[in-house]
């Protein structure tokens, strides 16, 4: 059998990433989740498209790949694998999918389902996640489930991966540094790439709502100091990158700083009312 044209799969996943972002209520009232199901649709098209996992051993699923026995859970250093030849290509581009199809499982409110597909994601990837190719796409599904096992109330679970993708993060920008891809841009054409400045501003999104997620985890934990440190980071990072709305970080930067005022340290309180706060 011939393979599909590149093209072909390439416009199916640019329509169902253009599904995914239709907001619940432009669906009809009784069909909320119209348009994820029919993206959902279209990147099972895809993953059919470019055909089962490479058979590679690195990309089976091994026992290690359980949450708390392999290293990526347990936020140890990774090595840096670059994502080449056409095993990698492949098994990189089916992470991708299952990586969407997780994200539109969850937000259909069917977690397990989610899980299986974000897992499968951060499977494919092992190996390669230290990459440039691959850095952002594994922190993403990280933090996804992440934020499926709070939803769950499993904090240790969730903080063991969001830790993870902390420490991932930390350790990309010490060893590489350089901008990696948005996993978007695996689908498409060399031309059409992204420059290194919006690769910088995606990346950096990523971490602050991972950094954005860890401290809600610690305020879960009553770990308050601790959350406290993180939301300032939050802060901090949205105030540099213009990334948050006036509103609403007012509020949240109100909050910490009444935080800091209730533990009678009033000069942090008046300037991380100002997110400028270095700590």
């Amino acid at each position: 059998m011939a393979n599909p044209p590149w093209a072909e799969i390439r416009e199916k996943f640019q329509a169902a990433l253009a599904l995914s972002r239709v907001e619940l209520h432009k669906n009809p009232e009784k069909e909320p989740y119209k348009s994820k199901y029919g993206a959902r649709a279209l990147l099972e098209e895809v993953k059919a498209l470019l055909g089962p996992a490479p058979e590679d051993e690195d990309e089976r699923p091994q026992a290690e790949d359980g949450l708390g026995a392999g290293d990526h859970a347990l936020g140890l250093p990774a090595e840096v694998v670059e994502a080449e030849g056409p095993i990698a290509q492949g098994a990189v581009r089916l992470a991708v999918i299952e990586f969407h199809l997780g994200v539109n499982h969850i937000d259909t409110e069917e977690l397990s389902a989610g899980e299986e597909h974000l897992v499968k994601c951060l499977r494919l990837l092992r190996k390669y996640r230290l990459s440039q190719d691959c850095v952002s796409l594994y922190i993403q599904a990280q933090n996804n489930l992440g934020i499926l096992w709070s939803e769950r109330e499993e904090i240790e679970t969730a903080q063991a991966y969001l830790e993870s993708s902390e420490a991932l993060y930390n350790q990309y920008m010490k060893e590489i540094g350089s901008p990696p891809l948005d996993p978007t841009e695996h689908f498409l054409p060399e031309e059409e790439k992204l420059a290194e400045q919006e690769r910088s501003k995606r990346f950096e999104k990523v971490y602050t709502h991972n950094l954005y997620y860890l401290a809600q985890v610690y305020q879960h934990m009553e770990m308050f100091e601790k959350a406290a440190h993180y939301c300032h980071s939050t802060l901090k990072r949205q105030l540099e990158h213009s990334a948050y709305h006036p509103l609403e970080w007012a509020i949240n930067a109100a909050t910490l700083s009444q935080f800091y005022i209730n533990k009678s340290l009033w000069l942090p309180a008046a300037i991380s009312l100002l997110g400028l706060y270095p700590f």
